[in-house]
């Protein structure tokens, strides 16, 4: 029988610590030093550099050390990875049971910022270290993943693939395309790991199929991805997005020597051993209380949707990272600051302003109302909603709606003011 190649190599690393415990080697200093070493530029949207610790800490800190990406770049798409690797092993104590898994865009200018090279080089150390790790570089439709998920699918196995594209907007094309149902199912495989879409004509069917996404896109792309396709079925906000700068700083990278490598094998190894021990990861009493004053106090935005689920799932991304058995106030407090980030991230680089233009709508219905009550039609085009878009005038309704504000009366057919 096959031995299991992610087994194998948590069991190795812990025969390495065996060894280093037997020698009495000294301690190595707290990598909190080195995560401090680190210097940003003042601004604003300023990545919470504390909390790059861990295995991913120490991977974002060598790769950043030879090349330029910023190592925030590294540290999260090592996180993605190890995610997809751990997707169907491991999550949370809670009825939810939250996925380890990301959809990560990394944001940036062209070529300077060199988000590709952080890509690349994050999955060519895993697939070294991982045989059972898999890839698919691109995908040109939802056929096409099935395909990929049935190849690498293995009896009493979750199949999990990491869809990776240099360019996203290889697959922003590609969704867009007539008839094409690739942008559905990757929305619903976000957080199911099922899918099915039978037609006359065609038949997509995926039980246990767990998709994780690392894309790279320059600004400009991005902002293109907010037309009503994307919006309306809420592909944006289940984008996990990282911006960041990279900087001129080797001309010609040297190489990194191979027990550098090793060493990095040796803490994947140590992280993934953990997670095979903590199949379910405990929160603490203390750590459950710090999330829920975050989570009840958290905004009512556009840009805070599904933000409460994406911190459940780097709970366990860093605790595993740190090589933790439970989740404890420490572990919630490094993902609060980065869900906080995050949050900022999301309104710096929403290029049509969500929240004004759906709070402007807002305000133009409540006018029309005052004059009284609209059929939807006349409703419609008295907000001009051929020019705001489905997306906007569909969130200003429901908001107003929740709030009590206005009520559809279904006997005369129109909306009017409570």
């Amino acid at each position: 029988m096959t031995r299991d190649p992610i087994a194998a190599l948590a069991a190795a690393a812990h025969d390495e610590a065996e060894r280093e415990r037997r020698t009495d080697a000294p301690e190595p200093e707290p990598e909190a030093g080195a995560t401090e070493s680190r210097t940003d530029n003042g601004s604003p949207l300023t990545f919470p550099v504390h909390i790059m610790t861990g295995a991913a800490g120490n991977f974002a800190d060598l790769m950043s050390g030879y090349m330029e990406p910023p190592p925030h770049f590294f540290f999260l798409a090592y996180l993605t990875c190890v995610g997809s690797l751990l997707t169907g092993r491991v999550t949370l104590k809670s009825e939810l049971r939250p996925p380890p898994r990301v959809f990560l865009l990394i944001l940036g200018g062209s070529a300077d910022d060199r988000k590709s090279t952080a890509i690349s080089k994050t999955i060519s150390f895993f697939q070294g270290a991982v045989t059972t790790f898999k890839v698919c570089f691109g995908v040109g439709s939802a056929e096409g993943l099935q395909r990929r998920f049935l190849r690498d699918a293995h009896e009493g196995e979750p199949s999990s693939v990491l869809l990776a594209f240099d360019e996203f907007k290889s697959f922003v094309s590609k969704a867009k395309a007539d008839g094409s149902v690739l942008l559905p199912m990757a929305c619903t495989l976000f957080e199911s790991t099922r899918y099915d879409s039978v037609t006359k004509d065609r038949e997509i069917v995926l039980t246990d199929a767990h998709l994780s996404l690392l894309a790279a896109s320059t600004v400009e792309t991005y902002e293109r991805t907010y037309d009503p396709a994307f919006t309306d079925i809420g592909m944006t906000n289940r984008l996990f997005i990282v911006p960041g700068h990279g900087k001129r700083q080797h001309a010609i990278p040297g190489r990194i020597p191979g027990h550098e490598w090793d060493t990095l094998k040796n803490d994947l190894g140590r992280i993934l051993r953990v997670a095979s021990l903590t199949p379910e990861l405990n929160i603490t009493p203390a750590a459950r209380a710090l999330y829920e004053d975050w989570y009840l106090n958290l905004e009512q935005s556009l840009h805070t949707r599904r933000l409460d689920g994406y911190a459940l799932r780097f709970m366990i991304l860093l605790a595993i990272n740190a090589g933790k058995s439970e989740v404890d106030e420490q572990t919630v407090q490094d993902v609060l600051d980065l869900m906080n980030w995050q949050l900022e991230a999301r309104r710096l680089h929403d290029p049509i302003d969500a929240d004004s233009a759906v709070a402007k709508t807002e305000e133009k219905i409540r006018r029309v109302l005052k004059a009284g009550p609209r059929p939807d039609r006349d409703l419609k085009r008295a907000v001009h909603y051929n020019r705001i878009g489905t997306w906007v005038f569909s969130n200003a309704v429901k908001n107003l709606t929740q709030s009590g504000e206005v009520s559809f009366d279904k006997t005369a057919k129109a909306w009017g003011l409570k």
